[in-house]
């Protein structure tokens, strides 16, 4: 029998129109891809979790280390303690965990930390202005370090059994170079030889600070910034800190005589540290000379009248939560920071 020409054109027609088994092979299709993309993700997840885990150790890793680096050691040259500091990050970074194992290794880097360039330099260089102590730390799992690599779930179906993931961490400390406005300066100067000579004892050595008229360890009083030779003003700065802010290398009015009524007026201070600013060892009265750095003195004693000196000691593992790091050591610092 045989069907009309219309008659098969309709048979083929509603042949073609039948999209029940494309959909079903479409739909198959989809889902293994779906599938394969949500596996992806999972492990990609959990690389990204153990990557966080691993950062997270070198953050604080680094942070421990470069708090270990001050205070200085006591050599005729203080240097950074870069064993303490070296010893530190690796603890810490021991006492964490990645992927459910206890990170063993580490790599750690020792180095003066360049706040311009950005760029970690050797241990041996003589620090300059914007050079920072700093520690580097490199964490890595890969085959032989931290369990191994990261071992994945669904992506070996596509040939990647595992991945290694590497992160590393800078973190740096600097004695201030600038201290802000209100920064607690307090408006005596003293000389570097004294500096030198006392800020790094342990125990601390309490000694005198008076005007050279009087003690010959020296100091003496500054109205900072300006050329104010008058007893209110020192008063103020006694009371309220520095009014602008200070930076190694600014000039600072030593004022001229004894003004023993601000000895009794700084027992106000007595059982504080504040900031003093350390100047040149052969500075005059009546005179502006530089800062050359900063340094924290802890008043134990004011005497005005006949004695006109003031009694403490250096302190020399200070922090202080205010100012810019880079300016030479002298026990004060600002506590680390994370670089990069």
């Amino acid at each position: 029998m045989r069907f009309p020409r219309t008659a098969w054109q309709k048979v083929w027609r509603s042949w073609r129109r039948d999209e029940t088994g494309a959909v079903a092979v479409i739909t198959a299709l989809c889902l293994g891809v779906f599938m394969t993309l949500l596996a992806l993700v999972l492990d990609i997840g959990h690389v990204v979790g153990v990557r966080g885990e691993l950062q997270n150790a070198a953050d604080a890793g680094a942070l421990a280390g470069a708090r270990a680096l001050v205070p200085y050691n006591t050599a005729s040259t203080p240097q950074p303690d870069w064993v303490a500091g070296q010893t530190r990050a690796e603890e810490t970074v021991a006492a964490n965990q990645a992927d459910g194992q206890q990170l063993i290794e580490c790599q750690v880097q020792l180095g003066y930390w360049n706040l311009t360039t950005r760029t970690l330099q050797s241990t041996s260089i003589v620090p300059g202005l914007r050079d920072v102590p700093a520690i580097m730390v490199t964490i890595t799992k890969t085959a032989g370090q931290n369990s191994g690599p990261v071992q994945m779930t669904f992506a070996q179906v596509i040939g990647i059994p595992s991945l290694d993931v590497s992160v590393r961490a800078l973190a740096f400390i600097g004695a201030p170079v600038s201290i802000p406005a209100n920064g607690g300066v307090f408006p005596i100067a003293v000389p570097k030889v004294l500096v030198d000579q006392y800020w790094y004892r342990d125990p601390p050595t309490p000694f005198k600070i008076g005007s050279d008229y009087h003690d010959p360890v020296g100091g003496q009083w500054t109205s900072l910034l300006v050329d104010d030779n008058n007893v209110p003003i020192i008063r103020d700065l006694i009371d309220n800190g520095n009014p602008n802010a200070l930076n190694v290398g600014d000039n600072i009015w030593i004022e001229p005589g004894t003004k023993a009524t601000l000895f009794d007026y700084a027992q106000s201070k007595i059982g504080q540290t504040v900031l003093l600013p350390v100047v040149t060892t052969d500075f005059d009265t009546h005179n502006y000379t530089p800062i050359l750095a900063f340094v924290s003195f802890y008043i134990e004693n004011a005497v005005g009248g006949s004695g006109t000196y003031i009694q403490g000691h250096f302190v020399k593992d200070h922090p202080i939560n205010e100012g810019t790091p880079g300016g030479p050591y002298t026990g004060t610092f600002i506590p680390p920071k994370l670089g990069f």
